[in-house]
């Protein structure tokens, strides 16, 4: 199963819920969408909207592949989890979110080898990414170390 996550946001991502649908409908995987405020409604994807952060945990738990939005909440639970991730960072010129920070986020995980990272959210992009991963059988580990990094760099922003 394909998780794909756009996190808590009042803003919507429909950049990335309407590309996943599109994969849903080509491959043979069960795809979930969580999909927040957004308001494009998935066709082909499983979906909800708002869930318990229990729950999160549990679909991440039984992921193989996280697809999500470049959140620290979402980074540190599919890390955590030991799950490959692939994230599309919000951006401010879409109306994505009211700065870039995700695209910072994402670059630093991108360099560190710890996701894949998918600047431009097309289908086509996205399945490469998925197969990708796939292929290489690149597996998250669980890493404290990094989630405590990650946390201080988020308390230096704040």
């Amino acid at each position: 199963m394909i998780l794909v996550t756009v996190g808590f946001h009042f803003q919507g991502f429909n950049r990335l819920v309407e590309a996943m649908d599109k994969v849903a409908a080509e491959i043979d995987e069960r795809v979930i969408i969580q999909r927040g405020s957004s308001s494009y409604v998935p066709h082909h994807a499983e979906h909800f909207q708002w869930t318990s952060s229990h729950q999160m945990e549990q679909l991440t738990e039984e992921a193989r592949i996280v697809v999500g939005h470049a959140g620290s909440g979402t980074i540190i639970l599919t890390l955590l989890k030991g799950k490959p991730l692939i994230v599309v960072p919000r951006l401010k010129q879409y109306r994505e979110h009211i700065d870039d920070h995700q695209l910072q986020l994402a670059k630093a995980m991108g360099s560190q080898g710890k996701a894949a990272v998918v600047y431009d959210s097309n289908p086509i992009v996205l399945r490469a990414a998925i197969e990708t991963i796939s292929e290489q059988k690149m597996i998250l580990y669980r890493s404290t170390s990094l989630v405590q990094a990650l946390r201080r760099q988020l308390d230096s922003w704040v």
